[in-house]
């Protein structure tokens, strides 16, 4: 019987002493991830507007276009593919790879270009920038970086540049910009000057890709004539001309010569 009131007392403490530690330790010390929470759940989030949306987006679609039209692409991807056409292979390289190609020279040509805009940039690059791409001071931000970085890629444009395509696209902006647009127009304005960046390298690209035409339309005449006047009208010429346009490129090596000179021809 006293074994039984001993353990009924010793339960009775246990119960006790449980409530009491619960209630000591139930408010624990707030741990990291807590506080954490806390100061995310208590800054004021900023939905970004609508026309920070829109800019940004519409700014991101025309970047690709900005790469391929401002910088050396045009003018390295059409010569690489008049020389793929003028071996007569259509699809070695394939169309991937010699974008690839062409980008990669791109980047080995902007280099100094890009540099020299990431220096001019870069003070304004470290100052105010925006904790969100879509905010509402990103516009502003992305306004002053590209403000200040323009003038090497002006530079870069008016160096590759032919006098005469500037000197056109001025007189037609000119005459078709609006009055109050024609006092402040200048010649090295990019409103000018990306046109006639644009045309001059579709000039200089064709006229590179006669060069490149003429030793591979020797080499087709010059199979066509003798199979004529052999009799062997039949056997295709471009079965015959087309391994002694690969051996003609391959002896030159003539992908290395493109590429530099292509590489040497920007200023």
């Amino acid at each position: 019987m006293a074994n039984i009131k001993n353990i009924l007392r010793f339960l009775i403490l246990a119960v006790i002493f449980t409530c009491i530690s619960h209630e000591i330790f139930a408010e624990d010390a707030p741990t990291p991830v807590t506080e954490l929470t806390n100061q995310v759940q208590q800054q004021e989030v900023q939905a970004p507007g609508v026309i920070s949306q829109v800019t940004a987006i519409a700014g991101l679609s025309l970047l690709p276009f900005a790469v391929m039209l401002l910088t050396s692409y045009v003018k390295v991807v059409i010569v690489l593919s008049l020389l793929r056409n003028a071996i007569g292979v259509q699809q070695s390289p394939p169309n991937q790879v010699l974008n690839g190609i062409a980008l990669l020279v791109t980047v080995y040509v902007m280099f100094p270009t890009g540099l020299a805009m990431y220096n001019a940039a870069s003070s304004t690059m470290d100052v105010n920038q925006p904790k969100s791409l879509l905010s509402g001071q990103s516009a502003e931000y992305i306004i002053n970086v590209v403000d200040k970085a323009k003038e090497p890629l002006r530079d870069f444009l008016q160096r590759n540049t032919s006098g005469k395509h500037m000197t056109g696209f001025y007189q037609l902006a000119y005459k078709s910009f609006p009055d109050n647009f024609r006092a402040g127009l200048k010649p090295n304005d990019f409103i000018v000057l990306i046109p006639a960046f644009i045309t001059s390298q579709l000039k200089a690209a064709f006229e590179v890709g006669v060069l490149i035409y003429m030793p591979f339309f020797v080499i087709d005449l010059v199979t066509s004539n003798i199979l004529l006047a052999m009799g062997m009208m039949m056997l295709s010429p471009l079965t015959i001309a087309l391994p002694l346009k690969l051996l003609l490129i391959v002896m030159v090596d003539g992908w290395t010569l493109i590429i530099q000179g292509l590489v040497l021809s920007f200023r």
